[in-house]
């Protein structure tokens, strides 16, 4: 199961074997609870140790370097705003399971988009998928699935690798970007890359970063039917439900 940063950094600062862990994780832990943006320097001076074993604390944990990390926290930070959780009543109830029924009603709208996907991946040579951090669960899952039915799907958690997949593209590909939250300027890079080499680039994505896609086959939107603030499982939740309808009508 995927665990968020925080989580993460929970369990190393309860690990008392490796002291400078613990207090790398610690200073990580205190930049969640302030929303602060880690930075390399200050992470030296409070843990007491020099900027490349900061570096292989990132690595060691799954992520390319500081920088990395930095941005993972910051987007929980922003992203996960647990404070703003209240007990809900009845009446609320009722209004959330219309706002995550009419979610749904709006991504079935998309029907003609979502057909044109699912009719080039069953003609896709290889399908690949790009994601960004909040829909690496997702994306992976529903990568393993197409595998399942014999279909070559591609998707890496390593970001670094996905450069091979960008020099190795045709057009008898099908590419899928996955843009959601606040970490797609990793994802708008490779796009850029992408679209030099093929046209068969198929984007899901928030109302809020159509802007940034300028060449694709089709772009399929994932969002809330009213906004509000809720918890990014619901989201989660809205993706979900349109790669398992993909899956389930190839």
């Amino acid at each position: 199961m995927f665990k968020s940063i925080k989580e993460k950094l929970i369990l190393i600062k309860a690990n008392l074997e490796n002291q400078t862990h613990v207090s790398i994780a610690n200073y990580l832990l205190e930049c969640i609870e302030n929303k602060k943006t880690p930075k390399i320097n200050e992470c030296s001076k409070e843990s007491f140790c020099s900027e490349s074993v900061i570096t292989a604390f990132a690595k060691k944990y799954g992520y390319d370097g500081f920088k990395e990390l930095a941005i993972r926290i910051k987007v929980e930070t922003e992203y996960y705003n647990w404070s703003s959780l209240t007990n809900i009543g009845q009446n609320n109830k009722n209004s959330y399971r219309n706002l995550i029924d009419n979610s749904l009603n709006f991504i079935d709208t998309q029907e003609n988009k979502i057909m044109e996907l699912i009719n080039s991946i069953k003609k896709a040579k290889n399908i690949y998928a790009i994601s960004c951090y909040q829909q690496l669960f997702n994306t992976e899952l529903f990568i393993s699935e197409l595998n399942l039915l014999g279909y070559n799907g591609h998707f890496n958690y390593q970001r670094k690798l996905n450069e091979t997949w960008v020099n190795r593209v045709t057009n008898k590909d099908t590419f899928l970007i996955i843009a959601f939250g606040l970490d797609n300027q990793y994802v708008i890079n490779f796009y850029n890359l992408l679209k030099t080499k093929t046209d068969n680039i198929f984007i899901i994505c928030s109302p809020s970063q159509e802007h940034k896609f300028d060449k694709y086959s089709q772009i399929i939107t994932v969002d809330y039917w009213e906004r509000g603030t809720f918890l990014e499982s619901t989201r989660s939740s809205l993706i979900m439900y349109l790669m398992s309808y993909i899956v389930y009508n190839l």
